[in-house]
């Protein structure tokens, strides 16, 4: 029983995961047709081994991860963020692997807008760079809660406004 209660839960997380990008991407469409941004999900490094009779392959990853999201703001800045998605009352910040911080961290010096798109149960948000990696300072722990989450909540008017941030105080000079 234990089984199917697992393999029922990875396919709701999964459910959610795809309709978390799903709500990104409609974001990025409506940036691109407001001329306001061109970003791009950045596909991952995978190599067909097998093609079976039925349609289905085996594959594997072929490179380490990247982050999510990349892209140019107008004006010309340069975007990268990472996308995650929680049935959890927190996110812990071990969900972005090493090889993911790296990249973010190279792109934060480098001047880039750089963040975690995240959801966390029904709240949306954009954690910017400093924040995520400041966590233990900032919340004495290596998680954010739901609650902690909602001062970097982002609007959902049918897309993850991850641009447009709810608190004035920490929005990011994109438009």
């Amino acid at each position: 029983m234990e089984k199917y209660s697992r393999s029922f839960q990875s396919n709701v997380n999964n459910q959610i995961g795809k309709q978390f990008e799903e709500l990104i991407l409609a974001g990025c469409q409506y940036y691109r047709q407001k001329q306001l941004a061109e970003i791009n999900r950045i596909p991952e490094h995978f190599r067909v081994v097998k093609t079976n009779r039925d349609g289905s392959f085996s594959g594997r990853f072929t490179g380490l991860a990247q982050p999510d999201f990349s892209g140019t703001l107008q004006g010309g800045k340069s975007i990268v963020f990472e996308a995650k998605a929680t049935t959890n009352d927190h996110i812990k910040q071990s969900v972005i692997s090493k090889e993911q911080k790296k990249k973010l961290n190279y792109h934060y010096i480098n001047g880039a807008l750089t963040g975690v798109c995240i959801r966390i149960k029904n709240i949306y948000a954009f954690i910017p760079w400093s924040v995520w990696c400041d966590m233990k300072k900032r919340y004495g722990r290596l998680y954010m809660t739901e609650s902690e989450a909602k001062e970097f909540a982002v609007k959902t008017p049918g897309f993850i406004d991850f641009l447009n941030y709810q608190n004035e105080a920490i929005t990011y000079e994109t438009y």
